[in-house]
């Protein structure tokens, strides 16, 4: 495996972070990649940000200059963040992500395009009109009935007083909305499901993720505090799921990206080392969360197993996570994720695009 950064999202004095994007190639060939781009108002999960975009024309080698595609004014939101794409059905573009307001809402919307992102629909509540669903970048799935799914936790919210937004976020629970008419309507389809509880575990559910097997089962994969990737399956297209188990992904706290590529083999991308006794979370005084390195791993038998780890990133000053995955025409890979360093001032502050080629 080959690899080499395309280009990084710096953060600036009136932009102060660019995180969490999707790609999706374009009827032209071009690749279009939406982030998430804070203004300079604050860098925490709630400050004013919108959903920019950057267009390659040449296969995922470089990218042009970022434009708005909607803002969280438009939206009447406090933020809006968490970009995921799909080509839909009827070849629309669709455009998922994250709105939060008045500090306990964060729901997940749809808006489509017709022409190719110049313009888009009306937005679609995707999700519970009240609530707390966390929706990470790059999750929603269709499975091969055509099912469109969105897998959330749904977090009880604490606000302090005198405070504008979410101070803690209290344990998880997997929720999966689902959609059967291409995005249009949408329902909840399943939820209820945490992790068990205990002094090593506390977070419940944390950014699911989706995979479909090849023997026709759904992976769900779950972010927590316990060292390890939960997981569990589905054989009913996302209608019950099994009790959550420790995965053989040793995690920390930190979310696991997958994708099935055209040639049949499974990645998989997230942060290895657990956050042990005396691991640092903090360096120099700065949040990295330990995510690092980042590695990828691939699967040649339908994700029964998985490569020995290929590390992308390695530098302990940053933290790198919330991956995009893409492939390209040419088959080659691109990954976007959070890459910031002590000198950005949060690992969540930098996007990076790196191309891989195996």
């Amino acid at each position: 495996m080959t690899t080499k950064i395309i280009c990084d999202f710096a953060p600036s004095k009136d932009n102060n972070r660019n995180s969490e994007g999707a790609f999706i190639t374009l009827k032209n060939g071009n690749i279009m990649f939406a982030y998430s781009r804070y203004g300079g108002e604050g860098d925490d999960d709630g400050a004013a940000a919108d959903i920019y975009a950057s267009i390659s024309p040449d296969g995922g080698e470089s990218f042009g200059e970022p434009y708005p595609l909607i803002t969280h004014t438009e939206m009447n939101a406090d933020n809006i963040m968490s970009a995921s794409f799909m080509r839909m059905a009827n070849g629309d573009i669709g455009l998922f992500f994250l709105a939060k307001t008045k500090t306990v809402n964060c729901l997940c919307y749809l808006i489509r395009s017709s022409d190719e992102g110049k313009t888009w629909s009306n937005p679609v509540l995707c999700s519970e009109d009240s609530g707390y669903f966390v929706v990470n970048n790059d999750r929603p799935v269709r499975t091969i009935s055509g099912r469109i799914l969105i897998p959330a936790a749904k977090h009880g919210t604490v606000c302090l007083p005198g405070s504008k937004f979410l101070d803690d976020i209290l344990p998880g629970v997997l929720y999966i909305f689902a959609s059967d008419d291409d995005g249009f309507t949408w329902y909840k389809l399943f939820s209820g499901l945490t992790l068990p509880y205990c002094a090593g575990c506390t977070t419940g559910v944390q950014e699911p993720g989706l995979l479909e097997l090849p023997d026709g089962r759904l992976w769900c994969y779950i972010r927590n505090d316990s060292g390890r990737q939960y997981e569990t399956f589905s054989d009913d297209d996302g209608a019950s799921w099994d009790e959550p188990t420790p995965s053989h992904f040793t995690s920390a706290t930190s979310p696991l990206s997958t994708r099935q590529l055209r040639d049949g083999r499974i990645i998989a991308v997230w942060n290895p080392i657990p956050v042990y006794n005396g691991r640092r979370e903090e360096v120099e005084g700065v949040w990295t969360g330990g995510r690092t390195p980042l590695a990828a791993t691939f699967s040649t038998d339908g994700g029964n197993s998985f490569a020995e780890p290929e590390l992308i990133e390695t530098d302990e000053r940053s933290g790198y996570c919330y991956t995009a995955i893409h492939e390209t025409d040419g088959g080659e890979i691109l990954l976007a994720y959070c890459a910031g360093s002590v000198e950005d001032g949060c690992t969540l502050n930098r996007l990076r695009i790196r191309k891989i080629t195996r």
